[in-house]
């Protein structure tokens, strides 16, 4: 059973970090490493909002899946929300449901927590799993580079 919870630093980063290299090697579309991605982590952490939007999966206890969002104003000055690449282990990404879960309860965190009713999402075309998910949310292509959907 898929148990969806809040990162916890603490409990959480080691399991985290192999997580995260198995994710970089067989699923990752951005190059970088688990330093840069270690040293963004624990700037995040120090943010109760963007720490609390940060969300895992674990079965059995251990961590399958973690995912958050990144919140930013435009050069318009429109504040957008961007929900990123969920991570999981090539083994547990296919029909858990991992990702789904984690998406689903960042866009709540969003909508509740940020107030905030449209979120994007980035995705490659070629990743079918990832369009099977966005297809099962109703997360659409815009017209730009990115997927979005009205929370």
């Amino acid at each position: 059973m898929i148990v969806i919870d809040r990162y916890n630093p603490r409990d959480d980063k080691e399991e985290l970090k192999e997580l995260f290299e198995d994710f970089a090697e067989n699923k990752l579309y951005f190059k970088t490493s688990w330093q840069d991605f270690e040293k963004v982590l624990n700037e995040r952490v120090l943010d109760l909002t963007l720490r609390n939007g940060m969300i895992v999966a674990k079965e059995d206890g251990k961590l399958v899946g973690w995912g958050t969002y990144s919140q930013f104003k435009d050069y318009l000055g429109i504040e957008r929300v961007l929900i990123h690449q969920i991570m999981t282990k090539k083994i547990d990404a296919y029909k858990k449901g991992i990702e789904e879960q984690i998406i689903r309860e960042i866009e709540k965190y969003i909508k509740n927590t940020l107030e905030i009713d449209k979120a994007y999402y980035i995705g490659v075309e070629p990743d079918n799993n990832l369009q099977s998910v966005f297809l099962k949310l109703g997360i659409e292509k815009s017209k730009y580079v990115w997927y979005e959907k009205d929370l």
